[in-house]
């Protein structure tokens, strides 16, 4: 049975707890002269992080002061493993990867795309000596709630023409079922994105949405039963593409959609 989120946070614990000691002692070695703020990011900050036999990596996002030019190497050494697209580092037999950027202030973070606004949002601070990035977050979380009605709102209009009679009509004269089938997910894929915006939350990468989705608050019921079903299909079958669009529409987009709705006063 596939462990969530939740599970793993309570799983390791212990283990996370010790290990956060390990960044705290890398950034205290660096110079930070030409540093505003370090954050933990990535599974240690959120605590889930469980290697296995291929290890892991403790991540970092470093911004740079205004108007700095230091560049990763001159402040941690070459990459020490350039396959990863980022600055990766080994200390102590600790290994870190790390984002080096300018200084993300709201304007910024407004032009990032939603993974990395959700890799931002659940970082931890490790540094910001003059509280620069403290006062940017507040901001930035005061328009979360915003953004993410706006985004349920779109998402919701995609979803609808993906699965309207009108889209459908198309692929039914020619008997595209393969096309029917591949619209459906990509209005699956949607609807868990607006899962995260019902939760106030930037949906993360596409490569962790969907396992992460199963630790979120708000969730339609029997959510983790169906989402296998919805999930398998025999891809260019008729009958199987009216079946998982009934699932869909039964378990995720009535949910979305009324979770959408205004609130009452």
């Amino acid at each position: 049975m596939m462990k969530d989120k939740n599970q793993i946070i309570k799983q390791q614990k212990n283990f996370i707890s010790e290990l956060k000691q390990k960044p705290l002692d890398f950034i205290s070695k660096i110079d930070k002269t030409e540093i505003e703020t370090i954050l933990l990011s990535g599974s240690v900050a959120r605590g889930d992080y469980f290697p296995g036999k291929y290890g892991g990596m403790t991540d970092l996002i470093i911004m740079r002061k205004p108007g700095s030019m230091i560049s990763p190497e001159e402040l941690l050494g070459e990459n020490q493993d350039p396959g990863i697209p980022y600055h990766c580092v080994c200390s102590e037999g600790n290994w870190f990867e790390i984002l080096f950027s300018d200084f993300i202030d709201i304007e910024k973070f407004q032009m990032l795309d939603e993974a990395r606004k959700s890799a931002i949002m659940e970082s931890t601070v490790l540094f910001d000596k003059a509280g620069k990035y403290g006062s940017q977050s507040e901001k930035i979380k005061e328009l979360t709630w915003e953004y993410c009605r706006k985004e349920l709102k779109r998402n919701i209009e995609y979803i609808r023409y993906l699965i309207s009679d009108y889209k459908k009509d198309r692929w039914y004269r020619r008997e595209a079922f393969l096309q029917l089938h591949e619209n459906l997910n990509t209005a699956i894929n949607a609807g868990i994105k607006c899962l995260f915006y019902i939760n106030n939350l930037y949906p993360p990468a596409e490569d962790r949405r969907l396992y992460y989705s199963f630790s979120l608050k708000k969730l339609p019921e029997n959510y983790r039963e169906k989402i296998p079903d919805l999930k398998t299909q025999i891809a260019g079958d008729k009958n199987d593409y009216f079946r998982r669009e009934k699932i869909f529409r039964e378990v995720l987009l009535n949910f979305i959609e009324k979770k959408a709705q205004p609130t009452p006063g």
